[in-house]
């Protein structure tokens, strides 16, 4: 998956047809779910939590979201 896939992800989303469900995209590895990113309408902005963790990170914008996705991918 490459950034331009991510980034379609996130802009689905934010899309304002969603815009009043809670939708939750996990990405996993070998059936393992991994993070999960999400829209939050009420704080308008992109959700990024690592499963194992549980950490959440908060971005207000699309390109910063994948950025940190695409650095969990890659990892």
């Amino acid at each position: 998956m490459n950034q331009q896939d991510v980034k379609d992800i996130l802009l689905n989303l934010q899309n304002k047809q969603y815009i009043e469900s809670d939708i939750t995209h996990t990405f996993s590895e070998n059936n393992t779910a991994v993070f999960s990113v999400k829209y939050s309408k009420n704080e308008q902005s992109f959700e990024v939590i690592q499963i194992e963790t549980n950490s959440l990170n908060r971005f207000e914008d699309v390109d910063s979201a994948v950025h940190c996705i695409a650095a969990l991918i890659t990892k």
